[in-house]
């Protein structure tokens, strides 16, 4: 109980953040239009965020506020330099992960804008555990996931579609994760932020690599690769 109290509180202190005055830059050329998608399309996907062992069917369930820190790069000289961001990007978001049984599990985020005017959207990511640590000396998964994203005050809109591959070991309460997925995503954005070409595509390889504790609280840190930009999230939960 006292651990759930700690996760309400933070998620209160999420709820009261202040929104932070956030503005993408505008008339951006042709090339710095992909690099803008990559950037933010790919940083804020749904993220794995877990070791490759699925959770059992009862109660096998999972609460936890986590939050992309999407480092901006060159964002800020892009266009005619109007661009109003952080260095790192938070996006905070509330992700609810559930066992099924049979290996399996599924986790879904969801985050808005009323938090801070970065990026906002929904996501769902599915998991199915291959290979136990019990008949191996790892554990193996496959995962698919789909996000939903809008931001930056509607002016940014996508969709990300990713399956891949993750293993990982139980060291009791320390599991290290490494993994690798194919990444697509998909992005239109306002006329004012590229007057010659509003929507488009990118592809790139996720190499991901992290650490779960679980403690009185579940915390996980995981660094994300996509095309050869490191991102990274954070995330605090609890277990039931």
């Amino acid at each position: 109980m006292k651990a759930f109290n700690t996760l309400f509180t933070v998620l209160v202190l999420f709820l009261g953040f202040p929104a932070i005055a956030v503005r993408l830059p505008r008339t951006v050329t042709q090339d710095e239009f992909k690099t803008l998608i990559s950037t933010l399309a790919f940083g804020h996907t749904t993220k794995v965020m877990r070791s490759a062992e699925a959770y059992p069917s009862f109660p096998g369930f999972k609460i936890a506020l986590e939050t992309p820190l999407v480092y901006a790069g060159d964002l800020q000289e892009m266009g005619d330099g109007s661009a109003s961001l952080p260095i790192v990007i938070p996006a905070p978001r509330l992700t609810l992960t559930k066992g099924f049984g049979y290996d399996l599990e599924a986790s879904f985020n969801i985050s808005t804008q009323e938090l801070l005017e970065t990026m906002a959207g929904i996501g769902f990511l599915a998991k199915w555990t291959f290979l136990d640590e019990k008949n191996s000396f790892l554990s193996s998964s496959l995962f698919t996931s789909y996000t939903r994203l809008n931001g930056f005050n509607h002016t940014f809109s996508g969709n990300n579609f990713e399956v891949g591959v993750l293993a990982s070991q139980d060291w009791v309460r320390i599991k290290p994760y490494l993994g690798l997925g194919l990444l697509l995503a998909s992005a239109k954005v306002a006329p004012s932020i590229s007057p010659s070409n509003q929507t488009g595509i990118a592809f790139s390889p996720h190499l991901f690599m992290g650490v779960e504790i679980e403690l009185v609280m579940n915390m996980t840190f995981q660094m994300d690769f996509t095309s050869l930009v490191p991102n990274g999230s954070l995330a605090l939960g609890y277990c039931f």
